[in-house]
Parts: C-alpha cells; structure tokens; sequence
C-alpha cells in the first residue's frame, strides 16, 4: 500500500537559521497538528509515504494507491478547503480521513462554510467509505449537508499507544511538582464565553510564573519566538506577553518566566520525551494534554469551544468546560482528572477503531 498523505503532517525537513514562525507554518499554524498524523501513521501499515504536496496530482494518482487525509477542525467558518478538494478531484484516488472536525462556539450543526470547504466535504464524502470524524457534533454537521457515511472516531494521537492505551498512574497531590501548562490566546474569540476564556487564560498563565511552570506553546506566536531560544524579535514578544498579562503579576516576574519557561517544539519525539518529565499537564490545547497521556502523565483539557469539548466527551478524556470553572486552582483541577473513565473508554474505542481503518481498506498494524 502505497499512501500519499494530506492535512496533517508528522515531520517536515528543518532548514538552518529557519524563523520559527515559518517552521510553524509548515505545522499548518499548530505544533499540535503533528501529532494527529504521527498517530494515525503509528497505526497503519504502508510500503511507501509522502506527503509532499509539490508532487503533481496526476503523478500521485500513478505512484500511489489512497490519499490519507490526517484531518484537524477543518469545518471552521474561516478556512477554505478548496485547493486540497482540487487537488484530491484530480489525483483521483480512494480516499481514507480521519480526525474531521466542526470548530464553533456553540452546538448549532448549522454552521456557514466556505465554498471550497463545502466542495471538500462533497468530494470526500464521494470517495471515502467512511468518514472518520472528531466527535458527534462533527457528524451532526455533515449530517445537515446530506453525509451519512460517517464514523466517530475521535482523533487520531488518541490510539498511539496501541492495544494497550494508556497507563497513568495516580499519584497523591502533594507529590506534584513539576507543571506543564498550555493556553490559546488566539483562540478567544471563538470559545463558548469570551470574557471567562480571557479571564481563565490569564490565569493559566498566572498558574504558571507562580508554579515556574513550563508553558508549551503551539500556535501562539509571541510565545513560539520566546521558545524557539535562536528566535529575533525577543523583546518584542517579551513586551506582548506583558501587555496581555498586565496586572497579574510584576512584569519583572513575567519576563523571567517568560525567558526561561515557555517553550515550543517542532520535534514529536523531542516533545514525547520532555512530557514525561512533568507530574501534570493542563490547559485548553488538546494535544497539549493527550501527549502527556500518551507517556502516562495525568492531564487535563479545559475545553473552550466544541471541537475540544465535543472530542473530549466521546473519548473519555479528563476535562472541564470554561463554563464550569470559576478559577484555576491546581489542586482542583487535578482532582478532576478521572482516569478510570478514560481506560474503559478506550477499551471500547480501540476495537471500533481498528474496525474503521480496516473498512477504509488501511491496514492497521496489531
């Protein structure tokens, strides 16, 4: 099997002295976005991959078998699909997605897309035997445009782990030490309640310069320059960081922590391998959080909007809606990681899901 992979991507190559802002393009604006295809990729078996999408379409429909769509929340107002359903149309192969998501900021289906991304939904629901989409919701969506043949599956970095998923044990409180946060300033505008997300955002931060926990940006661009430690442009970003934390703490202690504290990484493994090293995780990135359940760390996501609190949900994943979070509280919100849900959850999603690759003519790997 032979796949030529769209969407997400897990690596890309890294080029000397590159700005880390034009690194974070190639994620598709978001470091996180790798993780959704290392996973899917970590459970299918392939003879040849490539995702360089500078390779004509009619040159992919003859040296590759399937177009994999590692999918994000591609079904938002403001993105606009339509170059990738061409490119698909004219490569003119199966098709096989997985990870589609609605991004709103409440649970109406009615949703107003481009009409590219309309195209896109048209053209995959055509060649796909299923979509694989990111929580009901999502299916709800397409369902309102007349797709049916659709398959909730959640994303795919929730599988990584194989048959047997996730181990995290549970530690006593007072053993943690060592925090990682994440947060989405650029994300507010779309979340259930913008006055609480802003207010509960800066407290995230506020958490963290108290706690000298490490902030892991992922889209956030101030923040990616100050992680990226070759980044230009440092004080620049020092003086927006203070600005949005003006009043929540002296702007000495902000700079400190912003200096030595946040970071960003372009590396999957890289990422895997410093995750482990924290005893809690929290914030309103997803794949923030699931990486560090992914090495047996406890996490929790503070959900803001429907493509996290849906996926969330129908995973089983440690979570709590910003409209049911007056304050961040460590102690709390570490109280609130259930990991017995989660375990079960996954029991009975791992099966399905090995189901759904097998329908769409992937082979999973055992």
């Amino acid at each position: 099997m032979n796949i030529f992979l769209l969407g997400a991507t897990p690596s890309f190559p890294a080029e000397v002295d590159e700005d880390p802002i034009s690194r974070l393009a190639k994620t598709g604006g978001n470091t996180g976005n790798q993780l959704i295809a290392r996973g899917l990729l970590d459970r299918i078996v392939y003879d040849d991959l490539s995702w360089d999408h500078r390779i004509d379409p009619r040159a992919v429909h003859e040296r590759f078998d399937m177009i994999v769509v590692a999918a994000a929340n591609f079904l938002f107002p403001k993105f606009d699909l339509g170059g990738m359903a061409q490119y698909i149309e004219r490569a003119d192969l199966p098709v096989a997605i997985v990870g589609l998501g609605a991004q709103s900021s409440n649970y109406d289906p009615n949703i107003s897309l481009m009409p590219g991304t309309e195209r896109f939904v048209k053209v995959i629901a055509e060649r796909a035997v299923s979509i694989g989409v990111r929580g009901p919701y999502t299916q709800e969506v397409l369902a309102l445009r007349g797709v049916h043949n659709v398959t909730v599956t959640g994303c795919p970095s929730y599988y990584m782990g194989g048959p047997h998923g996730m181990n995290i044990p549970r530690r006593p409180f007072e053993e943690i030490k060592r925090l990682s946060i994440n947060a989405s300033r650029d994300v507010i505008v779309h979340s259930f309640d913008q006055e609480r997300m802003l207010r509960l955002v800066r407290e995230i931060y506020s958490t963290g310069i108290t706690w000298k926990a490490d902030f892991v940006a992922q889209s956030e661009q101030a923040e990616i320059r100050l992680g990226d430690k070759q980044a230009r442009n440092a004080e620049e970003s020092l003086n927006e960081l203070s600005t949005f934390l003006a009043g929540v703490a002296p702007e000495a202690d902000i700079r400190r922590w912003a200096t030595n504290h946040v970071r960003v990484f372009f590396d999957v493994d890289n990422w895997l391998d410093t995750v482990q090293t924290y005893d809690f995780v929290f914030g309103n990135r997803f794949h923030g959080c699931m990486i560090a359940l992914q090495r047996g760390v406890p996490a929790l996501v503070i959900c803001h909007d429907t493509r996290t609190e849906d996926m969330c949900r129908f995973l089983g994943m440690p979570f709590v809606s910003i409209v049911d979070l007056d304050e961040i509280d460590v102690a709390q919100l570490y109280g609130r990681v259930g990991l017995g849900s989660l375990a079960r959850r996954y029991q009975g999603l791992y099966p399905a899901y090995m189901r759904f690759l097998a329908a769409n003519k992937l082979i999973a790997k055992s």
